[in-house]
């Protein structure tokens, strides 16, 4: 949320301007007239090459995971939006995640009371019903406590006198269907300046002994021209707080309104505070303050908090500087997020919108990218999107975005301003962004036991109405609130999963009881009896987010036990003691594209043409490779190479949607001198067909509707130098298969392809690739 100059706290230090020249300060980039607003923000370019299988990934999303949220007919007032979420179950008892979004529809000005409109999503974001709009809605700092209550307060105090303010408090007991209102009182430590308000900023946020802290920034007496951020603490349930500690204290000559705050992986506060300062005039438009993000830790709780430093981030796909010559990022109303993955996210503004992750655990080394671009070519550089964002958690590995086009009162109110990015109609958008740990090999628990195919036993079976997401189901939904786990009370709990096949296991992400002591162990067999040591030990772990444990070898597996030790710090319909599994992830050497950028390249392919990763027509898990060909004059295609050797296996599931002309699919390999050879190349064909070709001409190695259309089907080739074997779906329907290309000396690759070049229309899902050894 912004802060209008034309309010009673003017931010005085800002720097006034003559024809867009400021009057004093360093030199600026192009502040008005802008070309840079002529370049619409598309989301991560995409090369031939998928990003790194081992590194960390931010893939902002195109445009097929961009879109409109409200855009209200006769363009009115709808801007500085928000969002909060909540883990929901469905009306098929699916786990779903809900987002309610807000946005002010009341002009930005200090003597106006903003009112708003919301609107709700129950399937993660995809969809906004128009017909859950309200003009009440519940405000964007709410979160869900460990009782189940979600909880928030109102942006601004219903009364403040002297060093104490009363805001509105919302709670639902119900998921969110309905809201009570009450007030609570922010005893604030200082005493306010003559006039002000203090505002709150940012989520609620739960401690782990039941602490609640709301962060908040004001003008106080002893600076009534800056603002000061601090954080507010309760321990009655958030009915009266008293100041905890200050994030950055103010003076005459800094500013600081506007402190996110999150917990990180270790337990640890992070803040990123909008900061403005006299001694670096920001912009020419007065009416338009950009703040420099800086950021602060604190280690006890929000008591003590490090002196605010620069956010270390960085821009690898570009960002428009405002001030050309030093290239400092900036940033308003920061928002922050811990993952399930354990990476930090950071989502800001103005210029331009811009998401940032941080993997290390300790809230540094930042890198971002822009989100969000509207912006006149003729005017002010700060106008059209006002920068204000909101920003929630939708899987353990993406996230989703919230922002504004344009808005009445400053950022597209002058009628001579021209050549929006976008256009000068106010709404609200969202896109689609994935946070990326290392390896591909996640295995999709969750469609797997859905769909059937593995099954859970053990004693971690604990379920209640009133917390609807626990349950077996709770250990893989990609959350890490509270109550989305795997629970058992009274004792210690096992919990056994059955998956649909071996696997080698390569890494495993643990998550026990959020937040709490807790002690567990994971172990693994080929047949249920015979388990031998654990794989992973977690002993004494206190997690926030998923801790990730790599194999040192791949460990074979078709069955998966954790063991959980009695814990306690338990809530009170368990017990004294309990056991929880908050969180599960575990990794194979398949290739399931389920920790993959949807929309974009997979990850270790190269050679990428028309394929992409998607989450359409896959209905066996939530994600896959499609190659899909519309191009009269390039084949869609997909390579990968490994390790070189003289005999390979490659197995896949294959699900053609429409396949006119065909599929191929080849072993590839290298010759002495290392030049690739297609040592073997086979095709599905229209009919259902598998093909080899055998140098000259392609040759049936099944007999038609093996492979249909619409359907998964398993195939697998085992190869050698001089030898192939193939199967579908388990039955082998070829052997002695000899190459299709000579002079091997090494295998060492896959492709997966169109029929052709000049054909079109063939469009394939791929999904579980095994390439071995």
């Amino acid at each position: 949320m912004d802060l209008r100059l034309v309010s009673s706290l003017c931010i005085a230090f800002l720097v006034l301007t003559t024809n867009g020249v400021t009057t004093g300060g360093p030199a600026f980039g192009a502040v008005v007239d802008d070309p840079t607003c002529a370049v619409p923000v598309t989301g991560t370019p995409s090369g031939a090459s998928g990003p790194s299988t081992t590194g960390y990934v931010l893939n902002v999303g195109g445009s097929g995971d961009f879109g409109t949220v409200w855009d209200p007919p006769q363009n009115p007032q709808l801007a500085f939006p928000g969002v909060f979420g909540a883990d929901l179950r469905g009306a098929d008892s699916t786990p779903v995640r809900g987002l309610f979004v807000s946005a002010q529809t009341s002009l930005d000005r200090g003597d106006v009371l903003p009112t708003l409109q919301g609107l709700v999503s129950s399937d993660g974001g995809m969809t906004f019903p128009a017909s859950s709009l309200t003009d009440d809605p519940p405000p964007r700092t709410v979160t869900r406590l460990r009782d189940g209550t979600l909880l928030g307060y109102s942006f601004r105090p219903v009364s403040a006198a002297g060093a104490t303010a009363t805001f509105q408090s919302f709670r639902s007991v119900d998921d969110g269907r309905t809201w009570t209102t009450g007030t609570a009182t922010f005893r604030l430590g200082s005493s306010l300046a003559s006039g002000s308000a203090p505002r709150t900023h940012g989520s609620v946020l739960e401690l782990a002994d039941g602490t609640i802290l709301v962060s908040v920034y004001a003008a106080m007496a002893y600076a009534p021209t800056t603002f000061t951020s601090q954080v507010e603490a309760s321990t009655d349930g958030g009915l009266t707080f008293t100041r905890r500690g200050v994030i950055a204290t103010a003076n005459a000559t800094n500013s600081y309104p506007e402190a996110a705050i999150a917990q990180l992986p270790g337990g640890g506060l992070l803040s990123v505070v909008r900061h403005h300062s006299s001694a670096s005039p920001i912009t020419p438009d007065s009416n338009v303050p950009a703040g420099v993000p800086l950021s602060t830790t604190s280690s006890d709780g929000g008591v003590t908090w490090a002196a605010p430093r620069a956010l270390d981030v960085s821009f690898p796909h570009g960002y428009d500087p405002y001030d050309d010559t030093t290239g400092t990022v900036r940033g308003i109303s920061p928002q922050l997020r811990l993952l399930p993955n354990g990476v930090m996210v950071l989502s800001s503004g103005r210029p331009d919108n811009w998401l940032a992750i941080s993997t290390n655990g300790l809230g540094t080394g930042w890198v971002g990218q822009l989100t969000y671009r509207n912006c006149p070519t003729n005017g002010y550089r700060l106008h059209g999107s006002t920068g204000n964002t909101g920003l929630e958690i939708v899987d353990s590995n993406r996230v989703i975005q919230i922002g504004d086009n344009c808005e009445n009162t400053w950022a597209c109110d002058e009628p001579e301003e021209s050549g929006f990015t976008v256009d000068r109609q106010n709404r609200i958008w969202k896109r689609f962004a994935d946070v990326l740990t290392p390896d591909v090999g996640k295995i999709d628990l969750a469609t797997k036991y859905r769909r059937g195919q593995l099954t859970v036993t053990g004693d971690l079976t604990w379920t209640s109405s009133a917390h609807p997401r626990a349950g077996v189901d709770g250990a893989f939904d990609g959350s890490t609130e509270y109550w989305s786990s795997a629970v058992g009370g009274g004792d210690a709990g096992t919990y056994v999963i059955r998956l649909d096949r071996r696997y080698d296991l390569t890494r495993i992400g643990l998550s026990l009881h959020n937040g709490r002591l807790a002690t567990g162990r994971v172990y693994t067999s080929t047949d249920g009896v015979t388990w031998g040591s654990p794989v992973v030990s977690a002993a004494d772990r206190t997690h926030y987010a998923l801790e990730y444990f790599a194999l040192p070898t791949p460990v074979a597996a078709r069955y998966v036990r954790v063991e959980v030790d009695p814990a306690a710090d338990c809530p009170g319909q368990l017990g004294a003691s309990c056991a929880f599994l908050n969180e599960l992830e575990l990794y194979s050497t398949v290739d399931s594209f389920e920790n993959d950028p949807v929309n974009n390249r997979a990850r270790g392919y190269t050679e990428q043409v028309s394929s992409w990763v998607t989450r359409a027509d896959t209905d066996g898990s939530s994600r896959a490779l499609r190659i899909s060909d519309s191009s009269e004059s390039a084949q869609a295609k997909a390579v990968r190479t490994g390790t070189s050797s003289a005999t390979k296996t490659l197995e896949f599931r294959l699900k053609p949607v429409t396949l006119p002309n065909g599929f191929l699919f080849d072993v590839l390999g290298r010759n002495s001198s290392g030049t690739r050879v297609t040592s073997y190349h086979f095709g599905v064909f229209p009919n259902g067909v598998v093909r080899r070709w055998n140098g000259s001409s392609w040759v049936a190695v099944t007999p038609a509707s093996t492979v249909p259309t619409g359907v998964w089907s398993t195939i697998r080739v085992t190869a050698s130098l001089k030898n192939a074997s193939v199967q579908v779906n388990g039955v082998s329907v070829a052997t002695s298969v000899t190459p299709s290309a000579g002079g091997a000396t090494s295998l060492h690759g896959h492709a997966f392809a169109s029929a052709g070049t000049t054909m079109t229309g063939d469009n394939v899902v791929v999904d579980d690739v095994l390439f071995t050894p």
